[in-house]
């Protein structure tokens, strides 16, 4: 009895609220340190779910629980923790985290050897709902130094909280400020260092920080800009300190990266917004905008509101061709197909037009004046009918949308290509915390989803939200044996983009024809023509589905330049119409093109992919019958893989099953 009444030597401070599903193992870890001079101090405030049955089934005399009627906040919990540890040190932990066994050994050890430390944190590493390691975060492993904390808490937070040991004296006046909800720790080594505490940090990782859905690094951090939280909470530090007069180093430092930060806000955050914003007012027209207000309203009072698709505009291109083809899967149920996107061209508008209600829309979507009331308009169209669904594709729109969708709306997002770039995917970073109201994301390229699930797990998105991705190839509807040709035509087709790298074809066509003079033939369809495109014959961009199946039926092979892709529906068009396939090893060509049908190039950097090409072109001018055996096999495997009826089977599935659990 006596050992347990001696006041430990650490308080594991563990506030808990609604943390059942973690508790456990977060206890476990405390329990499984190898030192033992201790006691838990848990805060339960006013958990309801299973946390009270995991405390009360602990049986070890080190559990000290204090209980609260009713959710008070985690500050308070903090606060009232620290003012009831018994411990000469505090040691922060929460009920979702993972200790290492030698955590609290090795800051023990460390404070009692070096006593004008404060607080000690370690490094983290972190882990998302499934308990799998996702990374570590950059700056924590970047201030391990004094002097390095010390020069980046003016700027930012690097402290791991769940992390620190804390000297108990050192804080008996100080306490977290009610103010800064979500910064508070921050706030707390802010005020600590300016009354000279000295902080520093164990180099290795000692607790396993997880970052999920219901967190607060995953959730209410990116509803705003960085840049804003960062100002708000430099700002209630700084307001007391300044009305008291007090403008020491910690104060001048704060106020100069405010400076820095404030600058940085305006012209990430506030200027651009602005900008775009006084651009629509200036550009768009009233009159525009009442047209569209007036076909929206139409669309409304005849629709259905069971399948609502936004998609990008009826432009000519493998993307928009595609989802045509989830349109017209769809037709029998008259959706309402909504163009949010700016259109470079209408090529596609009239197939569109067989498949549902179509109102053209970029405007209203966009306007400061418009574009909350057609959320509204369309989230209250969707609320009033059971089993209604969202679809979209290309479309900034539909996240906008999803906050104000009612629950029971199931919702689906078409994601042609992605690449997951370490530090990069802004755009989809600011999304995450929308993923989890998604019921399905569908790829057409099983490298694009790859890449967007390893992109998920970095940023420590749990198996139940990934599992949500699907794969759903294209397909094609015209299929046409090969036909013979006294020479080999050679087809590009692609828009007039970049990454297409329709110049490599051209530069292609000049080497050969210099080599091979009259061996093949060259067209060019996407770019407008031009000198440049000589001796290709460039037809510009096509669009009628009937001269485009002639083109490939004129040809024996599709090459494709491009530096990046999915897998592109020229390929499919192509080998339905018998062509052999020469491309670059972007996206799934590698692993969806095979051997007997295709030749992929060894790299796509400009100079051997060119060689490569030129090497394989001149194989077929010195063996036909090579290249008529891979026309075969290019139309058997077209025939055998891009089944229409399987693709409409599978979209009508994701329509029809019971939504995911969020």
């Amino acid at each position: 009895m006596d050992q347990v009444l001696k006041a430990p030597t650490v308080t594991v401070l563990l506030p808990v609220f609604n943390s059942g599903i973690h508790l456990r193992e977060a206890l476990d870890s405390v329990l499984a340190q190898h030192y033992t001079d201790y006691e838990i101090l848990v805060i339960d405030d006013g958990s309801s779910d299973e946390s009270a049955a995991v405390l009360a089934n602990e049986p070890d005399p080190r559990l000290r629980v204090i209980r609260h009627a009713t959710n008070q906040g985690l500050i308070r919990s903090l606060n009232e923790g620290l003012a009831a540890a018994r411990g000469r040190y505090i040691a922060r932990m929460d009920a979702d985290d993972r200790m290492h066994p030698e955590r609290i050994a090795r800051q023990v050890a460390f404070l009692d050897a070096h006593p004008d430390i404060a607080v000690l944190a370690t490094r983290v590493e972190l882990i998302n709902a499934d308990g799998e390691v996702t990374g570590t975060w950059d700056t924590d492993e970047a201030t391990v130094t004094e002097a390095a904390i010390a020069a980046m808490l003016p700027r930012t937070n690097c402290i791991a909280h769940p992390s620190v040991m804390l000297r108990a004296d050192s804080f008996r006046d100080l306490r977290y400020d009610p103010r800064q909800h979500g910064a508070e720790d921050w706030d707390l080594w802010l005020r600590a260092m300016d009354r000279g505490l000295r902080m520093a940090k164990l180099p290795d990782v000692l607790l396993q920080y997880r970052v999920h859905a219901a967190s607060i690094m995953s959730g209410s951090k990116r509803r705003e800009p960085a840049e804003r939280r960062l100002l708000r909470t430099r700002a209630r530090f700084l307001r007391p300190q300044l009305l008291r007069g007090r403008i020491g180093r910690v104060q001048r430092a704060v106020m100069c990266a405010q400076i820095r930060t404030l600058a940085r806000h305006i012209k990430l955050n506030v200027l651009p917004p602005l900008a775009r914003d006084a651009y629509r007012w200036i550009t768009i027209s009233p009159i525009a905008l009442w047209r569209e207000h007036r076909a929206l309203q139409r669309a409304l009072a005849v629709w259905d509101g069971r399948l609502l698709l936004l998609l990008p505009a009826p432009s000519t291109g493998g993307a928009e061709r595609m989802l045509a083809d989830v349109s017209a899967t769809f037709a029998d149920n008259r959706p309402l197909l909504l163009f949010t996107g700016d259109a470079a061209d209408e090529g596609l508008l009239p197939v569109y037009q067989k498949y549902g209600i179509n109102v053209k829309a970029p405007f209203l979507a966009r306007h400061p004046l418009t574009r909350s009331t057609m959320r509204q308009h369309l989230a209250s169209a969707l609320a009033q009918r059971t089993g209604s669904t969202v679809l979209g594709s290309l479309s900034t729109f539909f996240f906008d949308l999803l906050p104000q969708l009612p629950t029971h709306v199931r919702t689906i997002y078409i994601q042609h290509a992605f690449l997951h770039q370490p530090g990069g995917n802004k755009v989809f970073r600011e999304r995450l915390a929308l993923f989890g109201r998604i019921d399905h994301l569908v790829f057409v390229a099983r490298n694009a989803l790859a890449e967007f699930d390893r992109f998920l797990f970095t940023n420590n998105v749990p198996n139940a939200q990934r599992a949500r991705s699907v794969f759903i190839p294209n397909v094609v509807h015209a299929f046409h044996a090969p036909e013979h040709h006294s020479r080999i035509g050679v087809l590009f087709v692609g828009r007039d983009s970049p990454e297409k790298r329709a110049g490599l074809f051209v530069q292609l066509a000049r080497e050969l024809q210099a080599e091979l003079p009259g061996a093949f033939t060259f067209t060019l369809v996407g770019p407008a023509p031009t000198s440049d495109t000589a001796p290709a014959q460039a037809l510009g961009l096509e669009t009628d589905t009937e001269k485009l199946s002639a083109l490939y039926r004129a040809n024996d092979v599709l090459v494709l330049t491009s530096e990046r892709e999915g897998f592109p529906m020229v390929i499919m068009e192509a080998m339905a119409h018998g062509l052999a396939v020469i491309s670059t090893p972007v996206g799934d060509v590698p692993e969806r093109l095979h051997r007997d049908h295709a030749v992929v190039t060894s790299s796509v950097e400009a100079r051997q992919a060119l060689a490569e090409m030129k090497s394989t072109l001149c194989a077929f001018h010195a063996d036909r019958a090579l290249l008529e055996r891979m026309r075969s096999a290019a139309f058997a495997e077209a025939r055998r893989s891009f089944d229409a009826d399987a693709f409409a089977r599978a979209y009508r599935s994701l329509v029809t099953t019971p939504r995911a659990a969020s």
